[in-house]
């Protein structure tokens, strides 16, 4: 069976030969594995072969990408206008970025915006040259930046919560007029990948470790039925499986999520309150869930018996379908020897 197989029949809530695995290596921990491994020359998916899933070929560019520009660059740090309009300071020796200024600041500068067009096919041209390659070693699978997100780096995250919480007929309007855009966004990013039959992701992040950001009333009056209308017009142009990923508690949105039309939650961990094998008899076939596996304790702290405790209960969850196992990301922070555990004990359950 081929990642791709396997990776469908599992989002399908179908068995495979045996449960797909999604794990993205970061360059800090790739770099300590070959020097360990003195493997340098090496690419560790090669090594670690039974991944199925390596990435994710997002376009995370927004709607206003053919404005983008470096205003200043001086040694490593950079001051740019980025694609959602907002004016960023961030540095290529550091992880994190900062905003100076967003998109707009009146509520009537958001209509001013002129958005790119979605349909402009050489905007996704580098994803399609990717994608050939990917698809020869991995299950593709694409994504685009989700509704929340998006807003609120064109708004700033904490003037968007006080436009959710006070205005939320603005938040409705401007993302009435996203929604169009990644309508149209998506579907050419699911052909320029060939991920109709795989899946799509939906990045928003919208939750802390403990739960929302907003309320269960917001997120079905504000966003709610734009994602539905998105949800909808995706699947009927043939993307078959919608992936919101999130990371945080979003547990209390899930029901909303089921009825928006997505079709399972790449994000599920245990710090945050979310076990996957939990959820999994709740929800059973009504949602697929991608990855479950402790990256921040468990594969960082913890020993033999708490790996294997934690990797037992997912693939238990798993044996009938609807789960891909994973850790989403593989930092330098996990001991080589702790993931080199985790991966070798999903290889004897096989």
């Amino acid at each position: 069976m081929t990642a791709k197989e396997r990776v469908s029949r599992a989002l399908g809530h179908l068995p495979a030969d045996r449960v797909p695995r999604y794990d993205i290596f970061l360059p800090e921990f790739t770099g300590e594995w070959a020097r360990q491994k003195n493997m340098a020359d090496i690419n560790i998916y090669d090594f670690y072969k039974n991944i199925d899933i390596g990435g994710v070929l997002a376009d995370a560019g927004g709607p206003l990408t053919r404005k983008a520009r470096v205003i200043k660059r001086e040694g490593p740090d950079i001051t740019e206008i980025d694609g959602f309009g907002r004016t960023l300071f961030r540095s290529e020796i550091r992880y994190f970025e900062k905003q100076l200024e967003p998109a707009f600041y009146e509520k009537t500068g958001y209509d001013k915006l002129v958005f790119d067009d979605p349909d402009d096919l050489a905007r996704y041209e580098p994803l399609a040259r990717h994608a050939a390659d990917v698809s020869r070693r991995f299950a593709p699978v694409s994504g685009v930046m989700g509704l929340f997100m998006a807003l609120y780096r064109m708004r700033g995250e904490e003037q968007l919560l006080a436009d959710i919480a006070e205005d939320p007929g603005f938040v409705c309007h401007m993302a009435e007029r996203l929604c169009g855009f990644i309508k149209k966004q998506a579907v050419h990013v699911a052909r320029a990948t060939w991920t109709f039959e795989t899946a799509l992701w939906i990045y928003d992040e919208f939750s802390s470790r403990l739960s929302p950001l907003f309320s269960p009333k917001h997120f079905e009056t504000v966003f709610m039925p734009y994602y539905k209308d998105l949800c909808a017009h995706l699947h009927e142009n043939g993307i078959k499986r919608i992936i919101l990923h999130c990371d945080g508690n979003c547990l209390p949105f899930y029901d909303m999520f089921i009825e928006a039309g997505f079709d399972g939650h790449q994000g599920p961990a245990p710090t945050a309150g979310m076990k996957l094998w939990e959820i999994k008899k709740i929800y059973g076939k009504r949602f697929a869930l991608i990855g479950g596996m402790c990256n921040i304790e468990t594969l960082a702290v913890g020993g033999r018996r708490e790996i294997e405790y934690e990797a037992a209960a997912i693939l238990e969850a798993a044996r009938d379908g609807g789960v891909i196992i994973g850790t989403h990301s593989i930092d330098i922070n996990i001991p080589l020897r702790n993931y080199q555990y985790y991966y070798d004990y999903l290889e004897s359950r096989i």
